[in-house]
């Protein structure tokens, strides 16, 4: 055992930490009498999964606010790419035209937020840390919620199950349909019963190179392939790729700090918020820096 899984728990010590934090369950009673006392139907929680016409409406509009945040430098530099041409304004009327109510399944939608709320807190960057210092660390974006799916479902026998995508991000796609201060606040409360903490890690975009790891796994060229003309080619086709690749770290760069800006000059996140609550201060990394 190395020094990085002497800092977090086994799979086994975690789906025991897990059942300590939620002794029946993701949507148990006990879950029910904390978040919707009176009836799940009747707490504004339940909007995460029927929400409003106006609700779906402001969420399209704010998704393609931020894709025309993250392709406009882009297409100022090549104005002339069809694939970076801006989407079409979408409209209240169009939205009521496909909008559809759907039956309340109070068990499934229940156990399902308290999941993504999982996730935002586990995932995401975060770190919660258990009472003898180690970290309860469920795997990275897609494994967390792939963790997640599992430990309320059961291992999936299919190799290629999406099951995952349930909690992947968390409620990034529903956040803003509810305060969910209440299903964090549950959740912190059960982790300081256990004498656990948390880490707040500020959420941040990058990116990945992985030309390397093509070229790794490439059938490497031998001396009577080599060719003069395309290596040079192939000489220039990368500096451009990398080239292209610094500009698009940059204008990462810039976007979180500006993210990070913005973030001071806001309320802290529900997150934040339900810590602070329970926990009587901060967590460790927050405010951000």
């Amino acid at each position: 055992m190395d020094d990085w899984e002497r800092t977090r728990l086994t799979d086994a010590e975690l789906e025991e930490f897990f059942d300590a934090l939620f002794p029946t369950g993701f949507a148990g009673p006990d879950v029910l009498a904390d978040i919707a006392p009176e009836s799940w139907e009747k707490t504004p929680l339940c909007a995460c999964f029927h929400p409003s016409p106006e609700q779906v409406f402001e969420e399209v509009r704010w998704a393609r606010r931020r894709i025309e945040e993250l392709t406009r430098s882009r297409r100022e530099r090549a104005p002339q790419n069809p694939e970076l041409a801006p989407s079409p304004e979408p409209t209240l009327e169009g939205i009521r035209a496909e909008w559809k109510d759907t039956p309340v399944n109070a068990a499934e939608e229940v156990a399902e937020l308290v999941g993504k709320c999982l996730w935002d807190v586990f995932s995401d960057n975060h770190e919660v840390i258990t009472a003898d210092g180690r970290v309860a660390d469920i795997g990275s974006f897609r494994g967390a919620g792939a963790f997640i799916a599992e430990y309320l479902s059961g291992p999936s026998r299919d190799r290629w199950s999406m099951d995952y995508c349930r909690f992947y991000l968390g409620t990034i796609w529903i956040r803003a349909r509810a305060d969910l201060t209440p299903v964090y606040r549950m959740i912190f409360r059960r982790l300081k019963a256990l004498g656990a903490d948390w880490e707040y890690h500020f959420p941040a975009l990058g990116v990945v190179d992985l030309a390397p790891l093509k070229e790794a796994i490439e059938k490497p060229e031998g001396p009577e392939d080599y060719s003069p003309s395309e290596a040079f080619a192939k000489e220039q086709e990368e500096r451009e790729r990398q080239e292209e690749l610094e500009r698009f770290r940059a204008e990462l760069a810039e976007s979180n700090a500006q993210a990070r800006r913005e973030a001071m000059d806001c309320p802290p996140p529900p997150t934040v918020r339900a810590y602070q609550e329970v926990y009587g201060g901060d967590p460790r990394g927050w405010p951000p820096a």
